[in-house]
């Protein structure tokens, strides 16, 4: 039966399910508050008036523009919005948690002016667990569902008592009632009300391509079939294959469990961000007080490429806007008027490439060719400079990855203030391809960004590390503090000193991990896809794949990279020991659940 969850024992939400149907959606009482009438057709009307016809669909965090709609709103209508709020939370797991599930309630309860009790059933932990993945887009479009569930609270509302009654009588009747009212829209509310209210007839499923996925991964119907089919269509063919597969193993069957699951998963698309651009402000006439040679360096995430960015703005113009944005829109210009240069040092970078080389041009024959010396960066950089009137800027991202004796050769005296062109020791040197007079200009600077993570500062050429100063990025947390997540209690500052305080236990000080990575998280959503696609990768290359390790790193469990044993293979007996396989949850269900984050952060 769809009762059965592989989680655990959720009765009790269905228990509150039972009394909300019964107390709410025929009656017009509490969920939260017994003996309160709040699911009135009076309150539903206001919240229409209140919320749906006064959407606000610009930017901003949910709750916060939810209290400034509800402003005109009766204590009654408040309360009410808390209700909807505990049923839109009621079936997602793992996204939010139970606490902040709970305190989110609470907090849209409040502003009645009111207080709930400490002790709310339908607020415990047990009922607020959740039955499954309702998906970042179920989350972040809360206001999506919240109209279609108003709007169809209001249609039932409209009824006597005894045909709302009969309306919730059975799953069919009820379900051909509701899909009635969505008129269409793509909400998942069409799929996750009914499970909640009659989960016996219903699968815990909240997208209609999942829907689509089993019954053509299970081949109970054809891929053409299931794009014909009705929402009511598609519930009724998984209904009649799940009892088939009941009896046929013999056990309960939850489609997202185990080998059911393997049989229609399909790989999930990832989609690049959106670029946005901001304008930029005037800048001040550019001034020359900076040092001329500079190395920003930490571990990876502490801003060290927006640094070197700014920096070269602020020697080039003057000063730097404060809005990133703006920064980067004036970098760009910068690189456009050829005042600004950007080289990547790697392992296989050489003289050559950055000062000149001898590169094979076609004779004016057509017959073979010759070798004729091509200037490389830091050359064409200087003579830029020293035909145009301000400073210039030549930035060396991840500095410390190159030979630098061998890429800077004669080159490195050049770099010393005293010895640039027109200071008291000035020095020329002569190249050795071209043959011609060379210096360095006084108004050519050059910024380069070193990853402690790759190789310490102790490590770098001595001499190398006289001409430079070095500027220190470390982690701070500080920049994060401020920073609340819509939908979560998450702290991230406290997240990312529990990972670095084990950074620094297990690999140093070198090791740890950058804020700037987490600067542009506002929601769960963007913390998640910064966990998988940069911490964990970062923990993985760290420690060369030993994921037990990166697992502890992350407070142990399940929760960011599950673990299950490998069987021992016949003929090995003797041989065998504990292995297991990892899988990253991420990649199976696009989101982390709460509680992992919680016992990362020792919590649990």
């Amino acid at each position: 039966m769809a009762r059965y969850n592989p989680v655990g024992d959720l009765s009790p939400l269905y228990d509150a399910m039972d009394r909300l149907r019964s107390d709410c959606l025929i009656g017009d009482g509490s969920l939260l508050s017994p003996g309160r009438q709040l699911w009135t057709a009076e309150n539903f009307a206001e919240l229409q008036r209140t919320y749906v016809q006064n959407l606000d669909e610009g930017e901003g965090k949910f709750f916060e523009k939810l209290k400034t709609q509800l402003k005109d709103a009766t204590a009654d209508g408040h309360c009410l919005m808390a209700e909807l709020i505990w049923l839109l939370y009621a079936f997602s797991r793992g996204d939010v948690s139970p606490p902040t599930k709970n305190l989110k309630v609470r907090e849209v309860w409040s502003w009645s002016g009111e207080e709930l009790p400490r002790e709310v059933v339908a607020l415990t932990d047990p009922v607020l667990h959740g039955v499954g993945r309702a998906g970042q887009g179920y989350n972040n479009n809360k206001w999506r569902e919240l109209v279609l569930l108003i709007t169809a609270m209001q249609a039932l509302k409209a009824k006597s008592q005894e045909e709302r009654r009969q309306v919730l009588a059975d799953s069919a009747t009820f379900a051909e009632w509701f899909h009635g009212q969505v008129n269409g829209d793509n909400r998942q509310l069409r799929h996750i009300l009914p499970f909640l209210l009659f989960p016996e007839s219903f699968e815990r499923i909240s997208s209609g391509q999942h829907k689509r996925d089993i019954l053509t991964g299970f081949e109970a119907a054809s891929p053409s079939d299931v794009r014909a089919m009705s929402i009511a269509e598609l519930d009724t063919a998984l209904l009649k294959l799940r009892k088939e597969l009941e009896a046929k193993h013999g056990s309960r069957v939850d489609f997202y469990e185990g080998d059911f699951k393997a049989l229609w998963q399909r790989p999930k698309e990832k989609k690049p961000a959106p670029v946005q651009e901001a304008d930029v402000d005037e800048i001040a006439p550019a001034r020359s007080d900076y040092e001329l040679n500079t190395i920003f360096y930490g571990p990876p995430g502490t801003g060290k490429t927006f640094s070197t960015a700014k920096r070269a703005v602020e020697i080039c113009l003057g000063q730097a806007p404060d809005e990133p944005a703006a920064v980067r829109q004036a970098y760009d210009q910068l690189v456009k008027d050829e005042r600004i240069g950007f080289v990547t040092f790697h392992q296989s970078f050489t003289y050559e490439d950055f000062v000149e080389g001898l590169r094979p041009r076609p004779m004016a024959s057509g017959a073979g060719f010759t070798l004729e010396p091509e200037a490389g960066i830091l050359k064409v950089m200087a003579d830029r400079a020293s035909k145009q009137q301000g400073n210039h800027v030549l930035i060396i991202d991840e500095i410390n990855r190159a030979n630098i004796s061998k890429v800077l050769g004669e080159l490195i005296t050049l770099l010393e203030d005293d010895k640039r062109r027109g200071a008291p020791a000035a020095i020329t040197v002569t190249l050795p391809y071209s043959k011609s007079a060379f210096s360095l200009p006084r108004n050519l600077y050059i910024l380069g960004t070193m990853n402690t993570a790759d190789r310490s500062i102790s490590l770098l050429d001595t001499a190398l590390r006289r001409r430079f100063v070095f500027e220190e990025l470390p982690p701070d947390t500080s920049r994060l503090v401020d920073i609340e997540l819509d939908d979560s209690a998450l702290n991230l500052a406290t997240i990312l000193e529990c990972i670095n305080q084990r950074l620094v236990y297990f690999l140093g000080e070198d090791a740890q991990i950058g804020h700037a990575w987490f600067m542009g998280v506002r929601t769960k959503s963007d913390l998640d896809r910064i966990m998988a696609f940069k911490v964990i990768p970062l923990l993985r290359e760290y420690f060369h794949d030993d994921l037990e390790r990166v697992r502890i790193v992350l407070g142990g469990g399940d929760g960011f990279l599950s673990r299950s044993q490998l069987p021992v293979p016949n003929g090995v007996e003797g041989y065998a020991e504990d292995r297991y396989r990892y899988s990253d949850i991420y990649r199976e269900e696009s989101a982390y659940p709460e509680e992992s984050y919680i016992t990362l952060l020792g919590q649990s």
